[in-house]
């Protein structure tokens, strides 16, 4: 089975579909567990990944939070010799990925590549979001999908999931949720998240409902499986 990798726009239902076609295929769902993994390596917290994630990722400070002292890393970092893995130029810290139990951005993509190319070796596997469509662009035997809708479509999605919210706050919390993923694609691996040379398919939900993109999906899926 083609390792599979799913973008969505926020409100699209891509996370439905995402989540039916692992069920439907029988393959392994990773979308939150990718934190957990990327947590892992870095040996910080999964909270202390999702709190990094939630920077937007345009900071070039490193992001300690609670996870250590900087003073005393640096002051370590005097009397440490210059490893393999070289110096964090932002702040002349030295590093070694998944050593130190704490998290910048580019401890954040280091790990993220690594832990998102080792499931692209694997069979079995769906990945949602965080740039699998880029990391694995080159990979063999992957299908990358894109599930999109039209805004007005998406913000009555949400407005259904979540009855409190008024138009004006669906319509701004889509917007929000789209520049984040915009953001986080351009920043790390500087590609356009909407560009449908990404993708070996593209889903509009707006006019494809959720049973027929699944069945779709997964024909495709079989059907590379079995060329």
């Amino acid at each position: 089975m083609p390792v599979i990798t799913v973008s969505k726009e926020y409100g699209s239902g891509g996370l439905e579909i995402a989540k039916e076609l692992a069920k439907v295929l029988n393959v392994d769902y990773f979308d939150k567990q990718i934190v957990e993994q990327v947590a892992e390596h870095a040996k910080v917290s999964p909270e202390d990944v999702r709190d990094f994630e939630e920077e937007r990722h345009i900071s070039l400070k490193a992001y300690l939070s609670k996870v250590i002292d900087i003073d005393f890393l640096k002051q370590e970092a005097v009397e440490a010799p210059e490893t393999e893995a070289g110096y964090d130029s932002r702040d002349k810290v030295p590093f070694n990925f998944g050593s130190q139990g704490w998290i910048d951005s580019d401890i954040y993509k280091e790990m993220i590549v690594r832990v998102i190319s080792s499931l692209g070796q694997r069979q079995h596997v769906l990945i949602v979001g965080r740039g699998g469509q880029c990391i694995l662009q080159d990979n063999p035997n992957t299908i990358h999908v894109r599930i999109i809708a039209r805004f007005a479509d998406r913000v009555r999605r949400i407005m259904g999931q979540n009855p409190s919210l008024s138009q004006s706050q669906a319509e701004k919390l889509v917007k929000d949720m789209d520049k984040k993923s915009h953001d986080y694609i351009k920043y790390y691996f500087k590609e356009d998240w909407a560009d449908p040379l990404l993708y070996h398919v593209v889903v509009n939900t707006s006019q494809v409902n959720f049973e027929t993109a699944v069945r779709w999906l997964s024909k495709l899926a079989i059907d590379l499986k079995t060329a």
